[in-house]
């Protein structure tokens, strides 16, 4: 997930801070220390005592419980750590992130050769107790209770220059059934709205000019101001973004939130991830509309289009609700992208479930949509529930839901054909200099070849946002040209 990925950057600049290495190798994006090693389950980094994974002294995973499938891969890569370890008893092995909060002291017993776990809200830690472990060659847990897992730091180690992750909150009060994230999380703790505020701006003074607001469910973010009133027009009483009748504000809202980021010189594009139906309110929806700075993609995870699933999951919303949210925002935001989460199989779900599913599919069109079959999370409310549908009927409706889905995002695509859309430049083309790859206004991909720039113009350069003309479709990447 992208909390991870963040996490997995902090990491990696603090282990550069204090001596690591970063290096890229065939694998993975890697991290890498004069004396260490990291590996990411969701996006990887790994840290190694020269270039090569084999010579590595430190080997850490940055881990996500959401899906049994992560798991299941993270144990793989234990074993085969084990049998390294064997051969090279002064390596370290360390795991980081969800699967630590979720199972704790007890993977210590399962795999005797894991050194160090360190929780979600212990990053910052990470140089001390890797030294730790290397002089009392002793198994070391770090793993906090409570506070917020996010750091600001300096120190992280982005992938790019103009893009940047920044996490508002983190945890979750919903009572989805089938969720770990309460668990390995907590509960809801926002960022105080004056360090998301300076920290957009040190970002964009840095050269950052597109940033991806993070949190669980960030439509729920409520952000402290009690002690900043005064401090920063922005979150006095009389400012546009305080509450009505001149009171003085407790906390910003996440509209509020947004529109104060929109007001920073140099950030061009502000993006959010992940949002609830019960929290996607009108407020927000008319913030999209009269800030072009925020993106036209809107994801939110619906999961059925059975209001018997829907409940049972305890998601809070209904298939009638969550389509009206949908038109409302298109009607408010003309060619907003609107993107979801589906689970195949839940508990009791049955054939007529499955089809209201692929119903509401057909009628609500989403552009694309995160598929998963239903795997029971211990821990979980859902794990008291029987996991009554077969992985074979589970990877059948999936099948349909996917099949379903890439034809009518090809048929959204198609829609597109001719208009001239704004992209986010991220990279130069290996194959083509004349080419770029980029990103729209909707977060599409598209590749698309410039033309000569006229003279004394500056060449297009990662981070520059152009017109482009869309002429074609290369499985769901668009194919265009900008006049230079």
């Amino acid at each position: 997930c992208q909390m991870n990925e963040y996490d997995s950057e902090v990491a990696a600049g603090l282990l550069e801070a204090a001596g690591y290495k970063i290096v890229q190798n065939s694998k993975t994006s890697s991290v890498i220390p004069a004396k260490a090693g990291i590996q990411s389950s969701g996006s990887p980094i790994k840290a190694f005592g020269d270039d090569k994974e084999e010579n590595a002294d430190v080997y850490l995973m940055n881990t996500c419980s959401v899906r049994e499938h992560a798991e299941d891969r993270v144990y793989g890569r234990l074993g085969m750590l084990g049998k390294i370890k064997r051969e090279n008893p002064n390596l370290i092995v360390g795991l980081m992130g969800c699967m630590v909060e979720e199972h704790r002291e007890k993977l210590f017993k399962r795999f005797p050769s894991l050194d160090l776990m360190i929780g979600t809200r212990n990053i910052k830690e990470l140089p001390a107790l890797i030294d730790e472990v290397r002089r009392s060659r002793k198994q070391v847990a770090q793993i906090k209770q409570d506070g917020i897992s996010i750091e600001y730091t300096d120190q992280i180690k982005r992938r790019g220059t103009f893009h940047a992750w920044l996490p508002i909150m983190t945890g979750c009060d919903k009572v989805c059934t089938y969720c770990i994230v309460p668990k390995t999380r907590g509960s809801e703790v926002s960022m105080p709205v004056r360090e998301v505020y300076r920290e957009a701006s040190r970002l964009a003074s840095e050269g950052v000019k597109w940033i991806t607001l993070l949190g669980q469910n960030v439509n729920s973010y409520r952000g402290d101001v009690v002690q900043t009133v005064g401090a920063d027009p922005r979150v006095r009483p009389e400012s546009k973004h305080g509450p009505a009748h001149g009171s003085a504000p407790t906390s910003v809202s996440f509209p509020q939130l947004l529109e104060m980021l929109c007001e920073i010189e140099g950030l061009d594009r502000i993006s959010f991830t992940t949002s609830h139906p019960s929290d996607a309110t009108e407020e927000l929806f008319q913030v999209i509309a009269r800030n072009s700075k925020i993106s036209r993609r809107f994801h939110l995870p619906l999961q059925s289009g059975s209001n018997r699933v829907l409940k049972r999951m305890k998601r809070l919303h209904t298939i009638e609700h969550y389509r009206a949210q949908i038109d409302r925002l298109r009607s408010l935001v003309p060619g907003i992208s609107v993107t979801t989460d589906l689970i195949s199989g839940f508990s009791g779900e049955t054939e007529e479930d499955h089809q209201a599913t692929l119903e509401a599919m057909r009628q609500i069109r989403f552009d694309s949509a995160f598929m998963y079959k239903y795997s029971l999370r211990p821990g979980t409310p859902a794990a008291k529930l029987k996991d009554d549908v077969t992985p074979q009927v589970k990877a059948a409706r999936h099948a349909e839901l996917l099949a379903l889905q890439k034809t009518i995002t090809r048929e959204n695509r198609e829609l597109n054909f001719g208009k001239t859309v704004t992209v986010c430049v991220e990279e130069r083309s290996s194959r083509d200099p004349r080419r770029f790859i980029g990103r729209t206004d909707q977060d599409q991909k598209m590749v698309f070849e410039v033309g000569a720039p006229l003279v004394g113009a500056r060449a297009c350069e990662p981070g520059d946002f152009v017109r482009a003309r869309i002429t074609g479709l290369v499985h769901e990447t668009y194919v265009g040209e900008s006049p230079g």
